[in-house]
């Protein structure tokens, strides 16, 4: 939410007395006499608005040879409630993020691996020749854990960058003050 302000009277320009000034109030801005009487015992004409708005606002006033201040307006604390259904919407979130993440991850992966395979595919096609003695004199075993060695290092990353997001989403699901920012 963002900060709101109200304008409140200050004083008048030296060449302006109240009389003026309420009158030019009471044409320019169509205010009753009360209202006019109440902007000069210090309460505000204005509703609370953005400080562009209250800016403007104090443009005009200006204009009619009133000059206002800004008063910031604290927002009223959050009632438990309000501030548990804002967490419960924090993790919503952030499972959803971790969930898009993870199925690009998998998208990701998959077409690593696509390419991987079509990538060896083309290597012992062009080799077919070259490597049929090499081929004769090595076991098949030997070969399987160098492929499936490449891929397990960032596999392994991977399974500990979710485990640690998981950890840290339900850290923070339990002990939502530890991450107040």
């Amino acid at each position: 939410m963002s900060e709101q302000y109200r304008l409140l009277f200050a004083h008048l320009d030296k060449e302006q007395d109240i009389e003026q000034a309420a009158l030019a109030l009471q044409q320019r801005l169509k205010l009753a006499e009360q209202q006019v009487e109440a902007f000069f015992a210090g309460e505000a004409i204005f509703p609370a608005s953005d400080k562009a708005k209250a800016l403007k606002q104090a443009k005009v006033l200006a204009s009619l040879g009133v000059r206002a201040r800004l008063k910031r307006i604290v927002a009223p604390a959050q009632t438990p409630a309000a501030a548990a259904g804002q967490a419960d919407e924090q993790v919503l979130a952030a499972l959803d993020y971790i969930t898009s993440s993870l199925i690009r991850l998998e998208e990701r992966l998959d077409d690593m691996d696509q390419r991987f395979s079509e990538h060896l595919l083309h290597q012992q096609q062009g080799n077919d020749g070259d490597e049929l003695a090499l081929d004769l004199s090595l076991d098949e075993e030997l070969d399987l854990p160098a492929t499936s060695a490449t891929r397990h290092p960032l596999l392994s990353v991977i399974l500990v960058l979710i485990t640690l997001l998981l950890a840290i989403l339900g850290v923070s699901y339990f002990y939502p003050d530890l991450f107040n920012f």
